[in-house]
This record gives C-alpha cells, structure tokens and sequence, in this order.
C-alpha cells in the first residue's frame, strides 16, 4: 500500500514502491500494489502545473506500467479521477464506482458507529461514558434519515463526534465541552441530535463549496479505479 500525497516533495523516491512492485515481474511472486489519492501525482501533464519531479515519477510510473503481467496488478484510489493523465486512464482494465451509501446502508453505518463509539464504551471496561436512557433503535433509524447525501467517513466521523463533544441546549449546532468532561459524563438524547444537525449543516456547506467550484457534489466521492496488470 502507498500514500503519494508526499509525491511532490519526495520527488523520484516516490517512486520507489512502484519500482519495487514491477521489480516483482520477472520474480516467482505475485503482488498487488494498492495506490491511495493515486490523483496526486497521476494528474494530466498537458494542462496541470507540476513540479519536474513530478513529472519525471508520472513518466517512470507510465514506462513500468506500459505491460500486463499476470504477476501484477496495481490498484488506484481516486475522489478526482477526472484528474488523471490520460495515459493513465488508458492503462486501466477495470473502474469500480463506489456510491455514497443509500437509507438501509447509512442506518447500518450508524448502528455500527453507534454500538462501537457509543454503547460498548457505555457498558463495557472502565465505562467512563454515561448513556442516557432513550430508543437507541429508533434514534439510529432517525439519524440514518437525516444524513442523507453523507459518506462512510462522515458518519463515521459524526459517531466519533458524539463520544467527544457534548453540545449546550441553549446554542443547538456550537459543540461546548467533551461529553467525558460533562459533570456526570452522560450522553443525552439532545446532545446527540445537535450534534447530528451541526454535521448536516457543514454537509450542506461543503456541498455549496464543491459547487461553487464547479463540480457535482454527487460525484465527488471516492472512486477506486482498478488498473490491472494481469491477463
């Protein structure tokens, strides 16, 4: 697994997990060689400003990857794939699409969320959590309404959010204090649903900011694209 957000600094040692992967071809191994944010050093060399550096690790990157080989398959991760060169996007044999999840996937991912961050710290080890008592059930379905348009990771980040913030009643979308530093570390119905109305609020704000920049916000998620190297 490689992370080129550094790409640009690192220069051609950015490249060494590559080079190392396709090294593997001629080897009695196998390797899949997972890229994240692939779009920061993949971007089209015709129209993006890039350093030399980073010219010089997307033209390596295109010469080891020029080949299929049944012993290497490379997979990239991009939320902006419409950046990648489009040498790039001929190399790649396959493109997944993950959506943003529907109503019955979110109450899943809120469940879950809600059970891991919330319930087991609640009744389990040192219980340093306090739980009101209310339909936690019903709450989650609520919750799984209300995030419609939201990713895994915000909802994610919205569970995290309950566990470390605990939100005055006088001011419903401004987080206060920690709910562990609450006087009696209880968290209540209400802090949760200011908490859940202050994340759809900043939902809606980033979505005016990708508009704003002229992209589609329903298409501004993650979008995994499978390049393999394999026959």
């Amino acid at each position: 697994m490689a992370s080129p957000g550094g790409s640009s600094a690192l220069g051609l040692e950015a490249m060494l997990p590559v080079r190392a992967g396709t090294a593997t071809r001629g080897l009695g191994s196998s390797l899949l060689l997972f890229v994240d944010e692939a779009d920061a050093f993949l971007r089209k060399r015709a129209t993006e400003k890039i350093s030399e550096d980073l010219r010089a690790t997307l033209n390596a990157f295109l010469h080891r990857t020029g080949q299929h080989s049944n012993k290497f398959m490379l997979v990239l991760a991009s939320n902006q794939p419409e950046q990648f060169d489009w040498a790039i996007n001929d190399r790649i044999d396959e493109m997944v699409n993950f959506k943003l999840p529907e109503l019955e996937e979110r109450e899943r991912l809120v469940r879950m969320y809600f059970d891991k961050h919330i319930l087991k710290p609640a009744t389990e080890g040192k219980r340093r959590l306090k739980l009101a008592q209310f339909d936690y059930g019903k709450k989650c379905s609520e919750i799984a309404k209300l995030t419609e348009g939201m990713s895994g990771r915000e909802i994610s980040q919205l569970a995290v959010a309950w566990q470390n913030r605990k939100v005055g009643l006088d001011s419903p979308s401004a987080p206060q204090a920690a709910a562990y530093a609450s006087e009696d570390g209880t968290l209540t119905e209400a802090m949760i649903d200011a908490r859940v109305a202050d994340a759809v609020q900043q939902h809606k704000q980033k979505m005016e900011w990708l508009k704003a920049e002229g992209m589609e916000p329903g298409k501004s998620q993650p979008l995994p694209l499978t390049l393999g190297k394999g026959e």
